[in-house]
């Protein structure tokens, strides 16, 4: 009776334990913003590496990111608006990098030409003017 409590007790002290590392994690954001701060976007990079995701730099810490959001940050930049990495712990936000000229552009990730033009191939914009959405907000312009 005695070694299955001691059994049960320490199982729960792991589970504790491990529960409270996994809180204990952050999540890193790139904010978008204009230039008087406004809050425009957000994209979310990863920590460790998964499929699909690129390693890239930001201020001299290695992060995993998808074509999508180099992309996005490439747009962002040239659109003038300022770039955050932000680490969030989900009690504070902490902002570990601010230099736009440190993010990363999918030049910077190392693929093949072929692949450069593919991905950018794949996240060119819409044609506006055949776009579905386009036409009906245009219908329903006069009911402003």
């Amino acid at each position: 009776m005695n070694r299955s409590f001691t059994c049960l007790t320490i199982s729960a002290l792991a589970a504790i334990c491990s529960a409270t590392a996994a809180f204990a994690q952050s999540d890193f954001y790139i904010r978008s913003q204009y230039s008087n701060g406004t809050f425009t976007g957000f994209h979310e990079i990863l920590t460790e590496q998964k499929k699909g995701y690129h390693q890239a730099s930001y201020c001299d810490r290695v992060f995993w990111v998808s074509s999508g959001t180099v992309i996005w940050t490439e747009e962002q930049n040239a659109a003038g608006r300022t770039l955050v990495l932000e680490e969030n712990d989900g009690k504070s936000r902490t902002i570990v990098c601010k230099d736009n000229d440190a993010f990363a552009t999918l030049e910077d990730l190392g693929l093949s030409k072929a692949e450069l033009a593919k991905i950018r191939a794949e996240n060119e914009p819409l044609d506006m003017k055949s776009s579905r959405l386009r036409t009906i907000r245009d219908a329903f312009k006069q009911y402003k």
